[in-house]
């Protein structure tokens, strides 16, 4: 089974532009259906409207205005695996710096791994892949680490 990421936000960004800044911050290729490739993961962005908004997420604190999901591919290597969680990571900071608002990074669907919002950008400390990544690990001290608030679990 394949590893993925789910990425919800409140920014007011049209979906043209979140797919472009995500191919832009990754270096993945965007197809004509927008999703963004690269080697050993895919990007899916959407703006959910009605039935399709996860109400869940207000249970962040924030009300969900778009959504991306990172899939990892599971037959890639282990360096590129991590590479890409690296670019993941980035995508997500570099977002919050240019664009704001609030927002939440999670594992499979229900594990808050980093959040972003008026405390910052904050990784989930208790969250190894973080320190044990050494794309991501200098990060940590440059941005707060801390237990992240688990609402979906």
């Amino acid at each position: 089974m394949a590893t993925e990421y789910d990425w919800s936000g409140d920014a007011n960004v049209d979906l043209a532009t979140l797919r472009a800044f995500i191919a832009t911050a990754t270096g993945g290729e965007q197809r004509p259906d927008g999703t963004v490739f690269l080697d050993g993961m895919y990007v899916m962005a959407r703006t959910p409207s009605g039935d399709d908004v996860n109400s869940a997420i207000a249970l962040f604190g924030f009300e969900e205005r778009f959504s991306a999901t990172f899939r990892f591919a599971n037959l890639a290597t282990a360096p590129t695996t991590e590479h890409n969680t690296a670019l993941m990571v980035h995508v997500l900071i570099a977002f919050a710096q240019r664009h704001g608002g609030s927002g939440v990074l999670l594992f499979n669907g229900d594990v808050a791994v980093l959040q972003y919002g008026e405390d910052g950008i904050v990784f989930a400390s208790d969250w190894e892949d973080w320190s044990e990544n050494s794309e991501v690990a200098p990060l940590l001290t440059q941005f707060a680490s801390r237990v992240l608030p688990q609402p979906l679990l």
